[in-house]
């Protein structure tokens, strides 16, 4: 029997002896069950390439309220794998014994709410940015006052006797609040072994009535390594307008800096939470097996991009909605990628509530990079989602 086995039927059977006494609102627990299927069909001059292939995951968290103002919060994801991965060989399924990393705690931290500030401590993830441009998941703290935040998340601890120093991220958040408007301004900061990487930046969003305008502009500086700096400008600007109670169209703009010798960055953090806003036509599915990514990289070798996207929902029924966009991107320095002339992306998508807390989402993309023996994907997923 699996480590991970033993300590779930160890916190099963304490939460089934405390449970007689054990208020019932001291344990609140939520979660998904997710099961997801994906085709990718990439033909390059290399010849033609596909992978079709399932995965699943269920994902559960609770929070215990211990005593006024104090709590304790976790989440694990449960045989999170793809199908037919038998854990450790064993031949009995994916997830079985947890050999693969299909079994894991990614949420484990207390909270504790003071008089003037809260304290939250232990593994946790942070995000600021519209684009969540600090985006980690990591160890550490985080103190709460009022509209400013600060943070402290050690990456990698590499002890004492070893010449490398150890790896942490910090910074802070400034927020406010008003009819219709909010604002964040933050600054962090990325160190490690040789890496010294600094970033300012600013969002703002204006909700006007059936107008939404979200906006993000970032700066990153310092030392990307003991002899490269480092470099990133990056602007994001996304409107939005209600055209009718079951239309939206919308239109996104998307500037990065490049640069020939500085290495370019996007984002601070282990990126845990991640950004994928170039086919996101609200199934969710974007963001992972089939995504572009972070668009403000999207054509590697620091060459940084200026992305326009236009993009539309609507609601058909009390049960389907559709999504469609398409994006054309094109490299801010040629330098960097001097064979990539465009890139076209097309994406549509359905979500369909098949029942109270489940639905089904299909989306399917195609792109098409403009340069010689480049690549043309068409792909495409689905699944099955219940929220609990």
């Amino acid at each position: 029997m699996s480590k991970f086995l033993k300590i779930m039927i160890v916190l099963l059977t304490i939460a089934a002896v405390a449970a007689p006494v054990m208020a019932e609102d001291r344990l609140g627990l939520s979660g998904q069950m997710r099961v997801r299927g994906w085709h990718i069909d990439n033909e390059n001059d290399l010849g033609d390439n596909t992978n079709s292939f399932f995965d699943q995951r269920l994902r559960i968290g609770g929070k215990f309220s211990i005593a006024d103002g104090v709590s304790v919060t976790f989440r694990t994801d449960i045989t999170e794998s793809t199908w037919g991965t038998t854990g450790g060989g064993n031949g009995f399924g994916s997830g079985r014994s947890g050999y693969d990393g299909s079994n894991q705690w990614d949420r484990a931290h207390l909270d504790i709410a003071f008089d003037s500030f809260s304290l939250r401590a232990g593994q946790q993830y942070v995000e600021f940015g519209a684009g969540a441009t600090i985006s980690s998941q990591d160890n550490g703290f985080k103190v709460v006052s009022g509209p400013v935040t600060a943070f402290f998340l050690l990456d990698d601890n590499n002890g004492s006797t070893t010449t490398t120093s150890d790896d942490y991220l910090y910074g802070a958040n400034y927020g406010y609040k008003a009819d219709g408007y909010k604002a964040n301004l933050f600054v962090a900061s990325q160190k490690g072994d040789g890496e010294e990487v600094y970033l300012i930046g600013a969002d703002t969003t204006f909700n006007l009535d059936a107008v939404k305008i979200v906006a993000e502009l970032d700066f990153f500086t310092g030392d990307a390594s003991d002899t490269v700096d480092a470099f990133g400008t990056q602007l994001m600007v996304d409107a939005s307008m209600a055209a009718s109670e079951t239309m939206t169209f919308g239109g996104q703009l998307f500037y990065a800096l490049g640069d020939e010798d500085d290495m370019q960055y996007v984002v601070l953090g282990n990126d845990f939470g991640g950004w994928d806003p170039l086919f996101d036509v609200g199934t969710g599915l974007d963001n992972e097996k089939i995504g572009a990514g972070r668009p403000y990289d999207v054509f590697d070798d620091n060459a940084g991009v200026i992305a326009g996207r236009l993009y539309t929902s609507v609601k058909a029924s009390d049960a389907a909605t559709f999504g469609a966009s398409v994006l054309y991107a094109v490299p801010e320095e040629d330098a960097n990628v001097p064979d990539v002339d465009s890139a076209l992306g097309l994406a549509a998508g359905l979500s369909y509530k098949l029942m109270a807390n489940t639905k089904l989402d299909v989306q399917v993309e195609y792109i098409d990079v403009d340069a010689p023996g480049a690549e043309s994907v068409m792909q495409g997923g689905f699944g099955l989602f219940v929220n609990f």
